[in-house]
């Protein structure tokens, strides 16, 4: 079976800089590989790099390393060059069609659909694996609609959009793009009515996707990484860790507000404490410019379990975004106790009080840190409890082998 994997996803070749995002089409990619499939893989990616036309067997070759499956050819189609927004095309055009909303425009615009379509009418595949929204949007905008197609939405990103909107500060024009909404849902809706399954993070995001008619079978896909082997044990010094890409910027958020907000009352408290801030993009932060007393950044970390050996416990103060925190997956693999506030923690099963601790306010957040920094058992009971649950909910490789059951059934 050949699959066609159409995805906006950066181009990527280290596996060790696998990120949430990449993690999560690896699933997929796991589930159809062992069905058989061997993968096209369409990016749609910055001009330049398209335009530099790297040698098509190296790339297909890399692919294959960084995805562990066996990618036949790699075709990478230019985003759209960005244009000096008016106030129709911020505002105006995206009211009547998703893909022509700043966010999708670039992956999606005629440009793009056009190509997309003349790719599809000439590369024999036997399935189209759309990966999240904008590449769904340029599948819809191509006019072509392939009888054999997955879809996975992954986020919401009609409740994202809200949740960003509705966030303080408000002004006139940020209200505005709520008019864009309507035209959000119904993309993912349309593309959900065209493929036979449509995945999304969490039962939650399912029920409410199946309250709307005609939007096809969505399933819930829970995010999840491999278990680690053995975690390390819980370090006697009170460090406290965030990990996430900050150039997205939910982690962005929610790295600042650990660091300039959250630390402080910790410290007030237990003046030792520090502050771990790592992922792609850290070092960038703009409190990393004059870091906070015990903040520290550490920019990319390629070596998971040195990092998490320096960790006693990990904060996760998300405020807006939407999907499910593979970071919290991960630090519950790694036997860490956790807090976050309860949006951080939305969609995923750890139970409040005994395998995670939530709060929203700054205060609150402070004092759950503080507990597990004080409470050797209470550490050391959460983080078991967190890591008995993710094995048995979020192991990698149990739900790829209960996807590529689900898929073949589809598929049969």
């Amino acid at each position: 079976m050949q699959v066609l994997v159409l995805t906006h996803i950066d181009l990527h070749e280290e596996v060790a800089d696998k990120q949430g995002v990449d993690r999560r089409l690896q699933l997929f990619l796991d589930a159809l590989g062992g069905l058989g499939a061997r993968f096209s893989m369409v990016h749609l990616v910055q001009p330049e790099l398209a335009a530099a036309a790297p040698d098509p067997a190296r790339l297909a070759l890399s692919q294959a390393r960084y995805w562990g499956q066996e990618v036949t050819s790699v075709a990478l189609l230019p985003r759209a060059h960005p244009s000096p927004p008016t106030a129709w095309s911020y505002y105006g055009a995206g009211i009547l069609q998703a893909a022509d909303q700043p966010p999708l425009r670039s992956f999606a615009g005629p440009e793009q659909a056009a190509a997309l379509a003349r790719l599809l009418d000439t590369t024999p595949h036997d399935l189209v694996f759309a990966h999240r929204l904008p590449g769904m949007c340029a599948l819809l905008r191509s006019g072509r609609r392939p009888p054999r197609v997955f879809f996975d939405l992954d986020d919401l990103e009609h409740v994202v959009r809200l949740r960003t909107t509705l966030r303080p500060p408000l002004w006139p024009g940020k209200l505005a793009t709520l008019a864009q909404l309507p035209a959000l849902l119904a993309a993912e809706l349309r593309g959900a009515a065209l493929a036979r399954l449509s995945f999304v993070c969490s039962s939650a995001d399912a029920t409410h996707m199946g309250r709307f008619p005609g939007g096809g079978r969505f399933v819930a896909v829970p995010n999840a990484v491999a278990v680690p082997a053995a975690p390390p044990p819980l370090p006697a010094a009170p460090t406290i860790l965030f990990l996430g890409a900050c150039d997205y910027p939910p982690n962005m958020v929610a790295a600042e507000r650990l660091a300039t907000r959250v630390l402080p009352r910790i410290r007030a408290r237990l003046p030792a404490a520090r502050a771990l801030i790592a992922g792609r993009g850290s070092e960038r932060l703009p409190s990393a410019a004059a870091p906070p007393e015990g903040a520290e950044y550490l920019g990319f970390v390629p070596d998971l379990d040195t990092l998490y050996a320096r960790a006693r416990i990990v904060c996760a103060p998300i405020e807006t975004g939407g999907g499910t925190r593979v970071k919290l997956v991960e630090a519950a693999g790694y036997g860490r106790p956790m807090v976050s506030t309860r949006l951080g923690a939305e969609g995923l099963d750890f139970a409040a009080g005994s395998e995670i601790l939530l709060a929203d306010d700054d205060t609150g957040l402070a004092e759950g840190c503080l507990r597990l920094l004080l409470d050797d058992s209470a550490a050391q009971a959460m983080g078991e409890a967190a890591r008995a649950r993710m094995r048995a909910t979020y192991d990698a490789a149990a739900i790829s082998r209960w996807l590529g059951g689900l898929m073949g059934e589809a598929l049969a």
